[in-house]
């Protein structure tokens, strides 16, 4: 066979070497990463939400521009007049309305003209108007055609809308309602160039791989690439992007901001790259002292295996010499004693074998007096059917049974069911001779192939013993003892009830402070379920059910075992 092959010292003296330079070089890698990384990601939060901030207040204060804008149209008598007549919108008052509008535009500084490319009054005919003459021209009236047919059941004033083919644009579209009645007869469509909106300048200039969304509460982007929908997640991260978003009240839309995070830690990056570089070259210097303090060692070492391996061969009187290093002088120092220590030992195992030797002898005449005891009650047995006392001989060939069963079955651990039923008949006939009619007992079998299975030595009559002692002495008029037993499907039920006088059962099994006294009279239960749980597993036991003056029921739970094997749980019977 081939010796294991065992790791080279030199080879773990290299990694120890490595390993008390790297350890702390990544140690401090780690925490510079973390801390420098954690502070750009804080700078990087504070960039983001403040552009955030900007961009929802500019951004919100646009929509509020044109939401006036919006109740303006809806309460101006001229655009109400219009709405609900069929006829058309003469010149003059077209103008009139846009000199109205644009001024009520021009009140806010926060609107953009670039941001609105056009404002519409569709009456539920389909005839629209521009509010501004910018409308008329680049093919505006065919786009919001298609807008109005595609939109028209839309109607809020707090949430954008997009066309599938037209990426550029968003729009705002309400109902244009009849005030007098509440009822709607027409559309408001607001036309605006989401990205004139949203400005992104900023936050490019600052992180040229940032990526920011506009996009409604369902998830549809109304600005943004990359991605098909962003993440409405609190700020955090997302993958290798850092993100930060905010919602656009009281409208429903949302702006999200995502930067990759290599943006953020770039500069952070080289640094660690030099820090690399430096560790490297400290740990080959490192690896090069370690070489040589390793050859100065290696020379006491290998006499010190020469010494081992005499003492291996059996070579007891091998002393390790004295060497000039501290650890080396402590190991050969421990090694000297073990050999003393082994020397002394072999004289104390010879020594001790000589009184084994003693203790055998002692033994076998021990042996001897279970049989001297066994003669003698055969001899009384004998004269006492003699002399017709059949009563008494029937108490001592019971003793004389149960006696031998524990002698005969000494160094056994288990035995058949029918022997350990066999022994708490005994014991029952034998205390029935003292208490007469006082005891009743009673022993029912499910099966007579139960008697076949084995069952720890000493289980049942223990429990038997138990109840007459403990739960029937002290009870006036006697009382009764039943045993039985039947088949689970998990294993073998034996219950040993009494009608005694029963006692606290609780805690019996626990092994607190005080319990042990307190339950000094019911030794035999704790005993029986320690050999029980030690063959068995802890999932096999006693159940014990009793109180002060109800009887005591004790419910024994055991495998199938056939013989020194447990069967398996639906196995074949005993």
């Amino acid at each position: 066979m081939n010796a294991k092959k065992r790791p080279s010292l030199t080879l773990l003296c290299l990694a120890l070497c490595c390993l008390f330079v790297l350890i702390p070089s990544v140690c401090a890698t780690f925490y510079f990463y973390r801390t420098v990384s954690a502070e750009m990601e804080d700078n990087a939060r504070e960039t983001v939400g403040l552009y955030l901030d900007r961009t929802q207040e500019s951004a919100g204060a646009v929509l509020n521009t044109l939401r006036n804008g919006i109740y303006y149209l809806m309460s101006d008598p001229t655009v109400q007049g219009y709405m609900r007549t069929d006829t058309s919108l003469d010149q003059m008052t077209r103008s009139q309305i846009e000199k109205q509008f644009s001024r009520v535009l021009s009140l806010s500084t926060a609107l953009r003209q670039n941001a609105m490319t056009g404002i519409y009054l569709v009456r539920g005919s389909g005839e629209f108007i521009p509010v501004q003459q910018d409308g008329i021209f680049r093919g505006a009236s065919v786009r919001i055609r298609k807008v109005y047919e595609q939109l028209r059941n839309a109607n809020s004033a707090r949430e954008l809308y997009l066309m599938p083919e037209d990426a550029e644009h968003s729009y705002l579209v309400t109902d244009y309602l009849n005030l007098d009645t509440m009822r709607p007869i027409g559309k408001i469509i607001i036309e605006l160039r989401t990205a004139d909106l949203i400005d992104t300048s900023y936050i490019e200039s600052v992180y040229g791989g940032a990526e920011v969304y506009f996009s409604r509460m369902d998830g549809q982007v109304l600005y943004g690439g990359g991605m098909e929908s962003p993440t409405h997640a609190p700020a955090g991260y997302s993958g290798d992007l850092y993100h930060q978003g905010c919602r656009l009240t009281p409208y429903r839309l949302q702006l999200d901001v995502f930067v990759p995070r290599a943006d953020i830690v770039r500069s952070l990056r080289e640094a660690v790259t030099l820090y690399v570089g430096f560790t490297a070259v400290v740990l080959l210097l490192t690896l090069v002292i370690a070489a040589f303090v390793y050859w100065r060692q290696l020379r006491p070492l290998h006499s010190m295996v020469d010494t081992v391996n005499r003492m291996a061969t059996g070579d007891l009187s091998a002393r390790m010499e004295a060497t000039a290093y501290q650890e080396t002088e402590l190991l050969a120092s421990a090694f000297n004693k073990m050999a003393e220590r082994l020397v002394n030992l072999f004289e104390e195992v010879y020594e001790k074998g000589l009184l084994l030797k003693q203790a055998e002898l002692g033994m076998l005449e021990s042996q001897i007096r279970p049989h001297f005891i066994f003669n003698v009650l055969e001899v009384i047995n004998v004269r006492c059917m003699a002399a017709g006392q059949y009563e008494l001989c029937r108490m001592v060939s019971n003793l004389a049974n149960l006696l031998r069963a524990n002698v005969s079955n000494r160094g056994r651990q288990k035995i058949t069911l029918e022997e350990e039923l066999r022994y708490a008949r005994y014991y029952l006939e034998l205390q029935k001779e003292r208490y007469g009619e006082k005891l009743r007992y009673e022993i029912e079998l499910e099966s007579q192939d139960l008697l076949r299975c084995y069952l720890p030595k000493l289980t049942i009559q223990p429990l038997v013993e138990n109840s007459v002692v403990h739960g029937l002495e002290n009870k006036r008029g006697g009382g009764s003892v039943r045993i039985s037993i039947w088949e689970e499907e998990d294993g073998i039920d034996i219950r040993v009830w009494d009608d005694g006088v029963g006692f606290d059962a609780a805690g019996l099994f626990q092994d607190g402070p005080g319990e042990e006294d307190r339950h000094h009279n019911h030794v035999a239960l704790p005993n029986v379920q320690r050999r029980i749980q030690l063959l068995y597993g802890q999932e096999y036991g006693l159940r014990v059910t009793s109180a002060p003056g109800s009887g005591t029921t004790v419910l024994v739970n055991l495998p199938l075992d056939r013989g020194g094997e447990v069967s398996e749980k639906g196995g074949p019977p005993c």
